[in-house]
């Protein structure tokens, strides 16, 4: 990967700042079950990656991921080590690690589970863009690293 060289440094922190930006917004609209706002930060071609399959432009993503969730499901998606590179003014590559923790909601009370556990750790590969609509994921590739085991 080659790293742009030629944008200033306000402008690389700029880049930077859109796509992480981007990743939040993506675990925020996914644990909160705003799926469509979800599915609208993939741009018209982008590419979800995810357990071997690949899914691409919003409409499909959306219908692939989600689909069925009971409402009472709740998820946490914990991104930490966001590492982004700048690649050009409209281009960017970037990892992060993703912890899964999952739980059934409970009217008016706080979701419950024997124990707090990821469900899931993995890393997201990422390629971000510059569209008139704004920065989105033009791939987003999940790797898993450890699952929970399966009784």
């Amino acid at each position: 990967m080659t790293v742009a060289t030629a944008l200033s440094p306000l402008q690389r922190l700029e880049v930077r700042e859109a796509c992480e930006r981007l990743a939040l917004d993506y675990s925020f609209f996914a644990d909160a079950g705003r799926m469509d706002e979800w599915s609208r930060l993939f741009a018209e071609d982008g590419e979800m990656h995810l357990f071997g399959q690949v899914h691409v432009g919003p409409a499909a993503i959306r219908a692939a991921v989600g689909a069925g969730r009971p409402p009472e499901a709740f998820s946490v998606h914990a991104i930490t080590n966001h590492r982004i590179d700048v690649v050009s003014e409209d281009a960017a590559e970037g990892t992060a690690y993703i912890i899964v923790f999952t739980g059934e909601r409970k009217p008016g009370a706080p979701a419950s589970v024997a124990q707090i556990t990821p469900l899931m750790v993995g890393t997201y590969h990422d390629a971000y863009k510059r569209t008139p609509a704004g920065w989105k994921f033009a791939r987003r590739a999940f790797e898993p690293l450890i699952a929970t085991a399966q009784a």
